[in-house]
């Protein structure tokens, strides 16, 4: 019992110095100032926007003075833009509950025991949120949406897109033309995993082609059915039916 409590803190050691190596605030040079980052956080504010603001200080190497300024963007680059409770799987098969966020940016889960605990980065080969089950494939995450003989699944993608480069004080008026220094722009694209390849999927009609000789009776299901194979909802839907056939 005591091996197996060894091994428990050994494992959740590894992770932790990981976590403090990545976490560490990052400095680059911009002429003769230095921007360190402070830390960010998730609010939601007075219009009801989920908003993502990165704190920093730049430090001018010349006089030696410090300003504060925040970058303020509209939505996140979270799963769902926030922190929910998920389990994880280890390539050993052990699973593991914690507090978790995926950044759907950067293709990385962040794991805490609690609110107040520093997360740990990390990248299991599947994990579990809210009902959504993800696997780590070629140095990506994809949602499970189907698993039958077809297996659908889901890629998520977020883009930032910076709309100004003036940095802020926190002081400006909110619901200004210049409110936000950026967005988070997320859309998702769906593939049918085939062995060791995915496929991504068509749009419309195109669709009906990856169903070979059974092309003619999936369509007349879906005529039947009233289906558009334009949302996810009606994706599975069809892939079940031609499983059954």
């Amino acid at each position: 019992m005591k091996r197996i409590q060894c091994l428990i803190l050994l494992f959740f050691w590894c992770f932790w110095a990981i976590a403090q190596e990545k976490q560490q605030p990052y400095n680059y040079f911009v002429r003769e100032a230095r921007i360190t980052d402070l830390g960010h956080n998730i609010e939601v504010n007075k219009k009801g926007d989920t908003v993502f603001i990165a704190h920093y200080r730049e430090q001018n190497q010349i006089n030696g003075s410090n300003q504060d300024f925040i970058k303020t963007y509209k939505g996140t680059p979270f799963f769902k833009n926030g922190w929910y409770r998920g389990k994880f799987q280890t390539d050993t098969g052990m699973e593991w509950e914690f507090l978790m966020a995926y950044n759907i940016q950067k293709e990385e889960i962040y794991l805490s025991g609690g609110p107040s605990q520093d997360a740990t980065v990390m990248r299991p080969p599947s994990f579990s949120m809210q009902g959504h089950t993800f696997r780590y494939f070629k140095n990506q995450y994809y949602e499970v949406i189907y698993e039958g003989e077809s297996q659908l699944w889901k890629k998520y993608e977020c883009t930032l897109h910076f709309s100004k480069s003036e940095q802020r004080t926190g002081y400006e008026v909110e619901g200004g033309a210049n409110e936000y220094d950026g967005d988070f722009l997320k859309s998702a694209k769906y593939y049918l995993k085939e062995g060791n390849k995915l496929r991504e999927l068509p749009a419309k009609n195109r669709l009906f082609r990856l169903f070979g000789a059974k092309s003619d009776d999936v369509k007349n299901y879906a005529k039947t059915k009233g289906i558009s194979p334009g949302t996810e909802h009606s994706l599975v839907s069809l892939f079940k039916f031609y499983d059954s056939l």
